[in-house]
Formats: C-alpha cells, sequence, structure tokens
C-alpha cells in the first residue's frame, strides 16, 4: 500500500480530527471498554456543543479511501488534533507523527496508568483521565480549556510537506585518474567509492572538443561536473542546462557579423563571449591591445558543432581576406630558424593552462617563440603548469620537433619543442650542448 502524503488544501480552523483507539479495549485498570462509544456518546457531542466539528478516520461518510488515506487527510485539514495514548495503537502513534510532522497545534490524552512514551511526556504536557463518570466529566472540562487555549495562541506556520524527488545530477568535484583518447576515468573527491568515466560528449557545451583527450586532461587533474546515471550507468558530465548548439547553428552563420565582449586575456589568445552566449578566440597577434570587458566587432568563420568550436576573426584584420588573397602569400624562407633534432636552452616567455611560448637561447630574434606543449613537458614541469606555479623567465632544456610553416597564419614559421628532463644553468647555450 502507497499513501500519498500530501498536503491537500487549506486547514478547516473548526475542525478537530481525534486520533484514538478503536472497538473494545482493555484499559490500563484491567476494564474492557469501547472507544467507539466513547467517541460517539461523548467527544462528537462535546465538540458539537462546543460550534467546533469532530472527526475520526472511521467515521468520515460516505468515504471509499482506505482508512490510513482518510486519517491523513483529517490531520491535514485539522485545525486541532487530538492523540488518545490510552492503550498501545500502531495507528494512534502513526496519526501523532504525522502531526508532529504537519506542525498541527496538539492535545494529548491518556487513562490513568497508560505507558505514554517518555518523549511525548517530555514534550507534551498530558491530560490524564478516567473512564467513570466523573472522570469524563473532568476530561470534558479540561480538554474544552486545552482546545480553547490553542485556538487562542497565535498560529503557527504549519509545513508545507513537498514530494522528495532523488537527485539524478550529484555535483561533484573529482580527480582525474585515467585519460585515453576518447575518455577519462575519473573519482569523486568526497566520496572515493564513487567512480565513473566521462566521454568526449559530456564535456562542457562552452569547450573545444579536443582530438584526443590527453590535449586537454591528466592524471591527477581535479575538475568540476555532475554524476548521472544513464542507461541505468553512472556516467560523469560537465554539461549543465540545456544544449544551445542547436541556436548556435542557427544564430552563428558563417561571413555574419555580430558583437563580441571580452571576458579574458591570456597568453593563448583574447577570448571573448559572442551576442547569444557562444564564445570564441581571437589570437594574440589579431587582438592586440584589447582588455576585459572591452566589445569588438567579429565575424563568423565557420562552426563546428561536432567539436564544439566557433571560429571568427575580428572584422577589421587580415583574418578575413579571402581564400584567394591567402593563397598569394609566398611560403617564407626557414633561414636562420633552428634545424629539427638541436637541442636549446630556453626561457618561458608566456604560459598558458595547456602550453608555454619560449625563447631559443641561440635565437633570440626569432619572429616567433617556440610552442611547448603541456604533452612535450616533463612530469614535473606540467605539474608545476597545472598547479599555477610555472613562473615566466623559468630556464628549460629543450628538443626541436618541427620547423614549419605556419597552417593558420600565412607567412609566419611555426616551432615546436619537447622539454628534455635536466637541469639548465643560466650560462648554458646551443654551443655547449652540442659539443
Amino acid at each position: 500500500m502507497t499513501l500519498d502524503l500530501r498536503r491537500q488544501g487549506a486547514v478547516e480552523e473548526d475542525m478537530v480530527f481525534f486520533a484514538m483507539p478503536y472497538e473494545d479495549k482493555e484499559l490500563p485498570n484491567g476494564r474492557t471498554e469501547n472507544f467507539d462509544v466513547l467517541y460517539e456518546g461523548h467527544f462528537e457531542d462535546w465538540i458539537k456543543t462546543w460550534g467546533l466539528r469532530a472527526e475520526r478516520a472511521d467515521k468520515v461518510p460516505g468515504t471509499t479511501e482506505s482508512a490510513m488515506d482518510v486519517a491523513w487527510a483529517g490531520i491535514d485539514r485539522a485545525g486541532i488534533v487530538v492523540a488518545d495514548l490510552s492503550v498501545p495503537s500502531t495507528s494512534v502513534a502513526m496519526e501523532l507523527a504525522w502531526a508532529l510532522c504537519l506542525k498541527k497545534r496538539l492535545v494529548v490524552i491518556a487513562h490513568e496508568g497508560a505507558q505514554v512514551p517518555s518523549n511525548a511526556l517530555g514534550q507534551f504536557r498530558v491530560v490524564r483521565w478516567e473512564w467513570t463518570f466523573r472522570g469524563l466529566a473532568e476530561l470534558r472540562t479540561r480538554l474544552r480549556t486545552e482546545i480553547e487555549d490553542l485556538r487562542q495562541q497565535r498560529r503557527e506556520p504549519e509545513m508545507d510537506l513537498r514530494p522528495y524527488t532523488p537527485e539524478d545530477r550529484l555535483r561533484a568535484k573529482v580527480r582525474v585518474e585515467e585519460v585515453f583518447e576518447d575518455h577519462i576515468r575519473v573519482r569523486d573527491l568526497r566520496n572515493p567509492r564513487r567512480s565513473a568515466e566521462m566521454y568526449k560528449g559530456d564535456m562542457s557545451y562552452r569547450d573545444v572538443i579536443p582530438d584526443d583527450l590527453s590535449q586537454r586532461f591528466h592524471v591527477g587533474r581535479e575538475i568540476s561536473g555532475f554524476f548521472v546515471y544513464r542507461d541505468n550507468n553512472l556516467v560523469f558530465t560537465q554539461q549543465e542546462g540545456e544544449d544551445p548548439w542547436d541556436e548556435w547553428e542557427r544564430t552563428y552563420q558563417r561571413g555574419r557579423s555580430l558583437t563580441a565582449t571580452v571576458y579574458e586575456v591570456n597568453g593563448k589568445g583574447v577570448w571573448v563571449e559572442l551576442a547569444g552566449g557562444g564564445r570564441s578566440r581571437v589570437r594574440n597577434h589579431e587582438a592586440a591591445g584589447l582588455k576585459e570587458h572591452d566589445e569588438v566587432t567579429v565575424i563568423i568563420r565557420w562552426i563546428d558543432r561536432a567539436r564544439q568550436r566557433i571560429d571568427i576573426a575580428l572584422a577589421n584584420q587580415q583574418a578575413t581576406l579571402t581564400p584567394t588573397l591567402l593563397a598569394s602569400v609566398a611560403t617564407p624562407s626557414m633561414d636562420g630558424y633552428p634545424q629539427v633534432g638541436e637541442r636549446h636552452g630556453a626561457t618561458i616567455v608566456i604560459r598558458d593552462r595547456s602550453f608555454a611560448l619560449v625563447r631559443l637561447d641561440d635565437y633570440p630574434n626569432l619572429p616567433t617563440l617556440a610552442l611547448l606543449h603541456a604533452q612535450k613537458m616533463s612530469p614535473s614541469l606540467r605539474e608545476e603548469l597545472d598547479d599555477g606555479r610555472l613562473e615566466e623567465g623559468r630556464r628549460v632544456l629543450v628538443n626541436i620537433e618541427e620547423v614549419c610553416p605556419s597552417r593558420n597564419k600565412p607567412g609566419r614559421i611555426d616551432v615546436k619543442v619537447r622539454e628534455i628532463e635536466g637541469e639548465l644553468s643560466q650560462a648554458t647555450t646551443g654551443e655547449e650542448l652540442s659539443a
């Protein structure tokens, strides 16, 4: 049996609900008396005489509900609840508990000699009575006094019960334990027994999805999100709210011009929020001088929903050149650039959350800095980067891994390096390294 224990409507101030035993019961003094007679021949008449209405679960006319449902409905509507603890009764105990839960105005009565729970004795002034002519007369007087006192007291707010809905999204902070190309495994920091996998499709709607998740996550990194059940499996997701990409695909049409606001500036570029909520970035060489809260006009170059990426260019930059003009840019010469395989001392000039830009000792006048991606760092340097302890000016030893024309910036040469773990003195030079 399932009870619908919810508030149903307004409280009826003139209604007194009796939570009491039914039929013949043995009293503490050994006598057997009929509690139906007590209700119908005494309680009901008394209440009516006082200008109020009495109700008991089994005495509601015309109902087809169970006694428990009727009892709940009666307590829910009652202005006053009278609970009789004269004899042990599971039903009365439950009804008393419901009344307490709802913060009802209560009168507790019990026959002389009845065993009243100690917690009830400590919370209520129990009205004792005896089933005799004189005892019932005294009960009538005391019961009227208790009810009138409660009705005259300041009304305290009752409880507004709400159905409990199991939480299907548990917000949590987790630590990455394993990283794979298409998913990561995480463990709850507060409850280490809870772990789950997060796939690319569960990254935040605002984050660009990389080709390999190791480009974004590493073992030991702490991230926030939600544990959710999906197809009876526990998974982890960083997505919150409704998926905005349907709307963004309609809004951010290729070639459209719109306003964007700068919300962050770092070594990787200038990050902007577009009208409509989408986010993108403008690289440093395209947005020199911009600062947080600046408003700029941008042009949508393309949108890639699968990777959650919106590519833009400032309306007044060369990034908006047509493909024909871009194709006419001559391939730059690589004379004067380092060769693949060389080792050099280097100084970190700019650091970001996933990479660092370094200046090579033996090529101080190169027009571009070399890229040291987080994946190309030693574990110790990667840890410093992730913890925010990696300082600009830090000296490192690197190996040249790639020197080639830039795929994104025509006319420029990109240099990519890998860190060689080891100590590097301030005086170390390329000649010493190659000696």
